[in-house]
């Protein structure tokens, strides 16, 4: 794990135990989306990163965008990140908030990639049985690629299942290979 992620962690954790319920955390996951998407823009990568700028100039620029459009705890989240240099981590800090606020409501987002579009009766069944295995509500994320041939690859956290023909025949080739 790097330095960033392991800081970024620091932050997301801070700020999930500010979220006393779930409407909290909802308006965190916002807020910290919308502060991640301006850490984000081409333009604020660029002054940001302008070395020629002093830290507090740059902090204050990033608060001028933002300001108005994110409470007084928010901003004192940027100010600390700002103050220590660190504006750049808010996009890891959002997903790692995402992380711990999935994992808190106990629901966890699969993706599956499949050789054809699933049913709907398939994204189900697909639901319901990580919901069993995994003890988490499920939300699926599907996209198509033609090159599995037949089946799907399913992921979810830590978890992958290969049930994709392209899968099988690489498995296949590996045993004869043997």
């Amino acid at each position: 794990m790097s330095e960033n992620t392991t800081v970024a962690i620091s932050y997301a954790k801070a700020v999930h135990d500010l979220c006393a319920d779930a409407a909290q955390a909802k308006h965190w996951s916002e807020t910290l989306a919308g502060l991640s998407a301006v850490a984000q823009n081409a333009d604020m990568v660029a002054f940001l990163g302008d070395e020629a700028r002093s830290r507090a100039d740059r902090l204050a620029g990033f608060i001028k965008v933002v300001e108005g459009a994110v409470d007084e705890k928010a901003l004192n989240l940027v100010r600390l990140l700002g103050e220590r240099d660190r504006l750049d981590l808010l996009p890891e800090v959002a997903a790692e908030f995402e992380k711990l606020r999935a994992e808190g409501e106990r629901r966890i987002v699969a993706s599956v990639v499949s050789a054809k579009p699933l049913t709907d009766e398939q994204s189900n069944q697909i639901k319901t049985a990580l919901g069993k295995r995994l003890d988490r509500t499920v939300e699926l994320e599907t996209t198509v690629d033609e090159d599995l041939i037949g089946g799907a690859i399913v992921r979810a956290g830590d978890l992958v299942i290969d049930g994709s023909m392209r899968g099988e025949l690489e498995h296949l080739a590996v045993q004869m290979s043997r």
